[in-house]
């Protein structure tokens, strides 16, 4: 169980159009983080990422951080296009 590997389970939702509808029906209805944190655990485990919760809502925290203040031209585009935008290296987060 890694940090590295929620890293690249967001990058790959970032990349796959489907696998974000996929991870917006498994997070729908998730208000709290650690019930949101929780079913995106086992997400990735179902397609074969392996982190914990804590490294979850680490990895959202950062992500948060990152977009405070000005949002870059990837998270406006997203927003500007009703992509929902997702966690992980490209600075955007998940619910």
């Amino acid at each position: 169980m890694s940090l590295a590997a929620c890293t690249e389970f967001l990058d790959k939702i970032n990349s796959d159009a489907a696998l974000q509808q996929e991870t917006t029906s498994v997070l729908e209805g998730k208000e709290e983080i650690e019930e949101a944190a929780n079913a995106f655990v086992l997400f990735g485990a179902k397609h074969g990422y392996e982190f914990t919760t804590a490294e979850a809502i680490q990895k959202y925290q950062e992500v948060m951080a990152q977009t405070e203040g000005e949002l870059d031209d990837e998270v406006l585009e997203q927003v500007a296009g009703g992509r929902r935008a997702y966690c992980g290296s490209s600075s955007s987060g998940y619910k």
